[in-house]
This record gives C-alpha cells, structure tokens and sequence, in this order.
C-alpha cells in the first residue's frame, strides 16, 4: 500500500511508476525503448505538479487509443524534408512523446553545429507537457522552444464555435544557480485536462475559463466539458483575451499549416472520438554564444530572476515566483517523498493493471 498523503491522493515512488506505465504500454504492443519514454513524460509531469498531463491519461488518451486501432504502436516514422537548421517528421500516427523527444534530440544537434534550428512534427498525437521538450535544451547551454497543437477545445474571441486547440507554447532559458526559467502555458485559460481534475474533484471553475455550448459563461466543469474553452485573457477583449486567441492561432500555423499536418476545422473535437494522427508539433533551439558568453548569460540571468523575486510584495503575500520555480521545487520534494497520485486516477491504475494481468507495485 502506497503512503496516504492526503485523503484525495497516494505517494508513489518514482522508479516504480515509471516502471508500471512502461509495462502497461509494452503489454499493449509498445515497444520498450518507446514505452520507456512516454512513462518518463507522463511521470515529469505529475512531479512537476501537472497532474492534468500525468499517468491520469495513461489509459483514455494512449491504452485505449491503441486498444481500439486508432493508434498505432509501432509506427514508421520517416524523415519528409531535413536540411542543416531544419527537419520535418511523419510520426507515423504514433505516440507523441517518443517521435517529439527525438525530433527534439536532432533538432539540438542541428542547432549544435549551426547555432540555431527548428523543427516540426506532423501525423503525430498528444506528446504531454510541452515543457518538458524545451527543457531538454538547457542542459547544452541552449535556449529551448516546444509546442503542439490539439484537439479542439477552444472558442475565438467573440466566437462560441470550436476551432481551436489548447495548443501550448513551451520556453526554457538556463540560469545559473537559479532554476531555469521554463515558460509552459496553454494558450486557452487553462488546459481542458483542468477541467476533467476540477470535475473529479467535484470544484467549480473560476470565472473567464469557459462557456457553454451556447456561448455563456459556466462555472461547471460537466457543462464546460461540452462547451469550449476561452482564450487565455478570457471572454472578449477587456481582459485580453484577443491576445490569448492570436497566440492560439499563431501555435496552429507553426505546428499545423507549416507541417502539411491536420490545422483549423480539419482537427478533430472532442465528440469526434480519437482521430488518427491529427497532431502536429514544432520544436526550436538555439545556442546562447551566438550572442553572448554562456556563463555570462547564465549569471545575468540569476540577477534578473532574483530581481523579480526580491521585489517588493502585494499585501497578504510573501512570494514572488518566476515562471517554472513552482514545478521545480515540486519535482524535488517529490523526488524525495513521492510522487501525489489523485484516489480515482490511482484506482483507475489499478483497475487497468488487473484487466493486463500486470502487478502494481508503485508503493
């Protein structure tokens, strides 16, 4: 039995988590290696603090997906078009994760020798957090960008029709002996996966992330599940909503019209069901000494973060963050007591675990 952290959720270790979702995927025909990088995804995620993004999807967004023949688990991935600062790739309607996290790896090594590279991923499916692609950058002293469209979920400023995903756009920027700054944000108000934990933990939502079919405003993340999400701003203009909306849009055409992927009213709703290979990625990444000093750099850059830190408070506050600080002190005091696994999602894995016939030890 795993610790009890709260009434609402379990610790998990680690290593073991990560071993269970590799085996669930293996035993519905992943092969290892890929298994292997799509259980590191989703687990970074729940250490990072973004349980909307973790093993909550293991089974309805990839297990039942490659159950019911609408994904393929060994896919052909091939090479469309490459030159030395850029690439495009067909995932073959496969996994996300492992397609993106390689596309990433030769888009780093391209951007090693030329100084800066991009790329884009097209006939793919959900990848997770985008952050964790950009992240990947700051270990060679480079600057890391990520994101990916979705599934539609999102009305337009003014519209109530769904033709936007929540497609995110992901920064990471290292610094020194501050955390790096990783910027990780949907470009509606908030990912639909909040939707789905807030409606698991029976919490209505806060004003401006929804409307209704009808185009109205809901608090209730069951009617808001039928109706759409807002851009990031939230309804119309006054609260900058239209800029949420142009960010959308702009993650759309990087990721979809640039790929030759599925973009606009040709992705797939939610209603649809799962549609194969519809997503579609683009990644970035560029080296730092093309302008600077990395050290330098990475020096400023813990003048400039502190400086925000150390700034002066709202009333009733104590804290200023800077954007990833959160989800970094997250993962290290989860590291060391536990990965926080929601009841329903860790009975949801067990339950997935005895129709597999696989054991769940993740105590």
């Amino acid at each position: 039995m795993a610790e009890v952290l709260t009434s609402e959720y379990r610790l998990a270790r680690e290593s073991d988590l990560k071993r269970f979702v590799a085996s669930v995927l293996e035993r519905v025909g992943v092969a290892a290696a890929d298994a292997a990088i799509v259980a590191d995804v989703l687990v970074a995620s729940d250490l990072r603090g973004i349980e909307s993004h973790g093993v909550a999807r293991l089974e309805s967004y990839y297990v039942s997906r490659i159950r019911s023949g609408k994904l393929d688990p060994t896919p052909v991935v091939t090479t469309v078009r490459e030159t030395p600062a850029s690439l495009l790739v067909d995932a073959g309607n496969g996994l996300g994760h492992p397609v993106a996290k390689r596309t990433m790896e030769r888009i780093l090594e391209k951007a090693g020798t030329t100084g800066a590279a991009f790329g884009a991923v097209r006939n793919s499916n959900h990848y997770g957090i985008a952050g964790y692609y950009a992240m990947m950058a700051l270990d060679r002293d480079m600057i890391g960008i990520a994101s990916t469209n979705t599934v539609r979920y999102g009305a337009p400023t003014f519209g109530r029709d769904i033709l936007l995903g929540t497609n995110p756009l992901a920064f990471a920027i290292p610094a020194q002996s501050e955390p790096a700054f990783v910027l990780d944000f949907a470009t509606t108000t908030v990912p639909r996966g909040k939707l789905e934990v807030y409606g698991r933990k029976e919490k209505p939502l806060n004003a401006g992330w929804a409307i209704d079919e009808n185009g109205h405003e809901t608090l209730d993340p069951k009617v808001a599940l039928k109706g759409a999400l807002l851009p990031l701003g939230g309804f119309g203009v006054e609260g900058g909503g239209h800029k949420g909306y142009g960010l959308g849009l702009l993650v759309d055409i990087l990721c979809g019209v640039l790929s030759g992927g599925a973009f606009g009213a040709d992705l797939p709703l939610p209603t649809d069901g799962p549609q194969p290979g519809k997503i579609s990625h683009f990644f970035g990444a560029f080296k730092i000494d093309g302008f600077r000093d990395p050290a330098q750099f990475k020096a400023d850059m813990d003048t400039e973060l502190r400086g925000f830190k150390e700034s002066a408070k709202s009333p009733g506050h104590d804290r200023i963050y800077v954007a990833g600080e959160i989800e970094y002190e997250n993962t290290l005091k989860n590291r060391e007591h536990g990965v926080p696994v929601h009841v329903k999602v860790w009975d949801g894995l067990q339950k997935l675990a005895a129709e597999l016939d696989l054991p769940f030890e993740v105590e």
